[in-house]
């Protein structure tokens, strides 16, 4: 299969089924970017970067030839976005935890009479 090198940006607004946007390396030739990762009523799924015609209808402008690249492609961005998405969860988590651990530090220095 072909060598992909994939990275996904996350777009976290509330509201939007637009969850993040990818580029796609294959085989260090050719650079997609513009990939969509979308959250639709049956899961999330990939698009590939389309223009509007003048009758209102998407096209992709790139896109893989084959069924095979296709699916390793869409595969590869819905694990990267997944991987991303989890790091980003644990980093926020950290954080949270942070604040509430200086938080309760500060309270408790504060609450001592001795101080």
């Amino acid at each position: 299969m072909a060598k992909l090198d994939v990275r996904v940006y996350p777009h976290n607004q509330e509201g939007n089924s637009n969850k993040a946007f990818a580029s796609v390396t294959v085989e260090d030739l050719i650079a997609i970017k513009g990939i969509r990762v979308v959250e639709g009523t049956k899961g999330l799924f990939v698009t590939m970067p389309q223009s509007k015609d003048n009758e209102g209808n998407y096209h992709d402008i790139a896109f893989p030839v084959s069924g095979d690249l296709r699916k390793a492609m869409n595969k590869a961005i819905l694990d990267e976005f997944k991987e991303v998405t989890k790091s980003a969860e644990k980093s926020a988590d950290k954080t949270a935890d942070k604040a509430a651990s200086k938080a309760t530090a500060t309270k408790d220095t504060h609450d001592d009479p001795d101080l």
